[in-house]
C-alpha cells in the first residue's frame, strides 16, 4: 500500500512537472502541405510525384545561464501520396521523425536573435510500392546527431499587433542507417539473413536537410504562423539511390 502512494505522489509530481515546463515554453502546432518527388531504386527506376502533408510540433525553452541556454524538442509525421510519370502506379510514403537537443542562444538590443546547437533524433517511415510483389517496401530507418541553427527578427508590426520573422536549418551530421542489399528481399531478412544491414550514415552516402521559414503574427497570447518548408533526404549505400524533396506551405499557431 505505501508503495502505492509512493507511486501516486511521484506521477502527480511528474504531471505537475510537465504542465509547468509546457506553461513556460514556447510551443508550435503546424499543419504542411505541398508537393513531393521520391525516386528509390530498391522498389522502381522511377520517380514518383504528389501531394505531401504533415504535422509539426515544437517545443524550446530557455533552461539555464540566464536564458542563454535552452532545449528544444520536434517531432513530424509526414506522409506522401505519390504517382508514377505515366500516372497509373502509387507510391506511399509516412514517415515519422523525434528528436530532442540543446542550443546555445544570442539575443541583440536591435532586434536580432541566434541559436545554434546539436540535436539527437531517430527517422522511422517506410516507402511503399502496391505493384512490386515480392518487394512492396523500403524500411527508411536512421538514428543520430543532428547540427542546428535558426535566427530571427522581431521587432516588425502588421496591423499594430508584432509580427517576427525566423529561419531554421536542421542538418543531420552523423548516425546509423538501415539498408539492405540491392535485391535482398524482406523475406531473406525475417528467415536469419541480419548481416550488412546497418551502415554508418553521414552527408557523404544520406545528405539531408531541413530548412523552416516562419511568420508569427502576434494576437494577444497565441500567434499565427504561416511559413515555407523545404526537405530533402537522400541515400547512396549498396548500389541502391534514395532521392526524397518536398516543399510545403505551413499554417499554424505559436503559443
Amino acid at each position: 500500500m505505501k508503495q502505492f502512494h509512493f507511486l501516486k505522489y511521484l506521477l502527480s509530481a511528474a504531471i505537475t512537472l510537465l504542465a509547468w515546463e509546457c506553461t513556460c515554453a514556447e510551443q508550435r502546432l503546424e499543419l504542411m502541405a505541398g508537393h513531393q518527388t521520391t525516386r528509390c531504386t530498391y522498389l522502381s527506376p522511377l520517380t514518383y510525384s504528389g501531394p505531401g502533408y504533415g504535422l509539426h510540433y515544437e517545443w524550446r525553452r530557455p533552461s539555464w545561464r540566464e536564458g542563454t541556454v535552452g532545449m528544444q524538442a520536434q517531432g513530424d509525421l509526414n506522409y506522401g501520396y505519390l504517382l508514377s510519370p505515366a500516372k497509373n502506379s502509387r507510391m506511399y510514403d509516412l514517415t515519422l521523425t523525434l528528436q530532442w537537443g540543446v542550443e546555445r542562444l544570442w539575443h541583440t538590443s536591435s532586434g536580432f536573435n541566434f541559436a545554434a546547437g546539436a540535436a539527437a533524433g531517430v527517422d522511422a517511415g517506410v516507402l511503399y510500392l502496391p505493384r512490386n510483389g515480392n518487394n512492396p517496401a523500403q524500411a527508411l530507418m536512421w538514428t543520430g546527431i543532428s547540427l542546428t541553427a535558426r535566427g530571427g527578427y522581431d521587432r516588425l508590426k502588421l496591423c499594430g499587433r508584432p509580427l517576427s520573422i525566423s529561419e531554421s536549418i536542421e542538418l543531420p551530421t552523423a548516425g546509423c542507417f538501415f539498408c539492405p542489399a540491392y535485391g535482398e528481399t524482406y523475406y531473406e531478412i525475417y528467415v536469419g539473413n541480419h548481416s550488412g544491414l546497418a551502415h554508418f550514415g553521414w552527408w557523404g552516402n544520406r545528405p539531408h536537410v531541413k530548412s523552416r521559414l516562419r511568420a508569427d503574427w502576434q494576437l494577444g497570447r497565441y500567434a499565427l504562423t504561416i511559413g515555407f518548408d523545404y526537405r530533402f533526404q537522400g541515400l547512396e549505400c549498396n548500389d541502391i539511390t534514395t532521392r526524397l524533396a518536398q516543399c510545403s506551405g505551413v499554417i499554424g499557431l505559436r503559443f
